[in-house]
């Protein structure tokens, strides 16, 4: 299996070369930026700012590692300081001791009594003087060289001090950035909801609108069933359904009233007929 595998990424490989020559590693490079791109746009802003404080947290330790070193080297730094000051004062001695001796030589004296009383003839005198000069210039170099040394562990020292303070800054300067972003997400954060709402509002005007609907659909059924008995000899519903009539009775008075009127002219019209013809 993973020998086919195998073959398979090798036949891809050897198929986008002969494809896209020297360009294939470029394009792969593309692709792979424009997949993570797009990877990170999935990614939520609150846990991307999440993962920012994380790493903000992270160099806390950094900081105190590098206070935990500044504060070393101040101590070896102090320490060579007095160590090159004691060394100061014990090439003065050595010196002012040498220069007692040359005195003494050059004062032409054939006898040098030390303070504890012992006398010492001129070559001796000589002699140790060379032995004290030998060791006072190696002495000399030593704290030359020491004085180096502390000058170079002070820059050092100003430069860790300097380079502390820049971490520090950029610290604050990062805290007060997540802050900006955080504050600025939340803002948006507030603007979709407030754009939810409008949603919700737009819901409501369409159920609004759907009640609208229905009682236009009830009234017009209402107004159907107040007009249809005019139509249709229903009884009608309302007041305004009803059509203004006489009273039937009368009616009826008045039509055979009319009628018996009309047959009594014929009888009577019958009987002058009759009259004549006899």
């Amino acid at each position: 299996m993973f020998k086919k595998l195998a073959i398979g990424v090798a036949g891809v490989v050897v198929i986008g070369g002969l494809l896209f020559g020297g360009k294939l590693i470029p394009y792969a490079k593309t692709a792979v930026t424009k997949v993570r791109t797009a990877a990170q746009d999935q990614v939520p802003v609150a846990y991307q700012l999440d993962a920012a404080k994380i790493q903000l947290d992270e160099i806390g330790p950094e900081i105190h590692g590098m206070v935990h070193k500044i504060s070393k080297e101040q101590v070896k730094v102090k320490r060579l300081a007095a160590d090159l000051k004691s060394h100061e004062q014990m090439l003065k001695k050595s010196y002012d001791e040498m220069m007692a001796l040359r005195s003494h030589v050059e004062s032409g004296g054939q006898v040098y009594v030390d303070t504890r009383g012992k006398a010492h003839d001129l070559p001796r005198v000589k002699q140790d003087l060379r032995h004290r000069f030998t060791l006072y210039q190696t002495a000399e170099k030593t704290f030359e060289k020491k004085g180096e040394i502390l000058n170079l562990r002070k820059e050092s020292l100003a430069a860790a001090h300097l380079k502390l303070g820049e971490a520090k800054s950029q610290q604050r300067e990062l805290e007060l950035q997540i802050e900006n972003l955080t504050a600025r997400n939340r803002m948006n954060e507030v603007i979709a909801t407030a754009t939810q709402i409008k949603l919700d509002n737009s819901q409501l005007s369409r159920t609004r609108e759907m009640l609208d609907d229905i009682d236009a659909r009830i009234s017009a059924d209402e107004e159907y069933y107040n007009i249809a008995p005019k139509y249709f000899g229903q009884i009608p519903v309302n007041d305004d359904s009803i059509t203004p009539s006489s009273d039937v009775l009368n009616d009826m008075d008045a039509y055979f009233d009319a009628k018996e009127a009309g047959d009594g002219d014929v009888s009577d019209e019958s009987s002058e007929a009759d009259l004549v013809v006899n």
